[in-house]
């Protein structure tokens, strides 16, 4: 680049006249912006949204206390005893039923835990298939198939029988409990586990986080609406937000 000519004097008169002129400009023609242009608005918008939202919707912005209220909801499933996989043939009574009723219902489950004695029972199928015969649900037996613990989700009397169970084809003897008659026959089994928060933390953060960030969004997007006439669509930041990682 050549360099200028000027003294250093020349040169500083030169710039103050440059700032002068171009204040005067500003004066006479003042950027007034059109608030109402939709690309100014647009990019006015994108940019607080920049600034207020995405960063207190990362996802190591998830409330721990939030995690553990997770995690405590679904301890079941980090923390529980040998569960067994199985299928159910259930006569259910209930303990409001009449004496009439529940004696014919007792019959029924009598006659089936018999017919099912004299069959080998290779595993839920079959007791599927038992519960679909129109003249066993005829009688009222259905089919479930569930994992049940020492008592839940049948009771203490169904899980003491049904834990019982080791591999294909056990079955349980006929159990009779205040809701009515069960057999149970073995599918599989999920072993003992014991998780503490603190190994499952980063797990429920990451299955968590999508419903989080909605959520976050809109209380956001409600509270910058607060004393302002604005319109909030906190759907389309979601639709519109950056790539996780990004």
């Amino acid at each position: 680049m050549a360099r200028s000519k000027s003294t250093p004097r020349e040169a500083l008169s030169e710039l103050i006249s440059l700032h002068l002129l171009a204040e005067q400009a500003h004066h006479e023609n003042p950027f007034r912006p059109d608030w109402f242009d939709p690309e100014l608005r647009s990019a006015l918008a994108e940019r607080l949204i920049e600034r207020e939202v995405w960063p207190q919707v990362q996802q190591d912005s998830v409330p721990d206390q939030e995690l553990r209220a997770i995690y405590q909801k679904a301890i079941d499933a980090f923390v529980h005893p040998r569960l067994v996989d199985a299928g159910f043939l259930v006569v259910y009574t209930g303990a409001p039923m009449k004496p009439g009723p529940r004696a014919e219902r007792e019959a029924t489950a009598k006659a089936l835990a018999a017919m099912v004695a004299s069959r080998i029972i290779r595993g839920p199928e079959d007791f599927e298939a038992i519960a679909k015969d129109p003249a066993w649900r005829g009688r009222l037996v259905t089919f479930r198939r569930t994992v049940q613990g020492p008592d839940q989700p049948f009771s203490a009397e169904v899980g003491a029988a049904v834990l019982k169970l080791k591999a294909p084809g056990d079955t349980t003897p006929l159990i009779q409990d205040p809701d009515g008659f069960f057999l149970a026959t073995y599918a599989g089994e999920k072993p003992p586990v014991n998780q503490s928060f603190a190994e499952v933390r980063a797990e429920l953060r990451q299955r968590y986080y999508e419903r989080w960030r909605v959520q976050r969004i809109e209380q956001l997007t409600r509270e910058m609406a607060k004393g302002h006439r604005v319109e909030s669509h906190p759907q389309l930041l979601n639709q519109n937000a950056p790539e996780r990682g990004s």
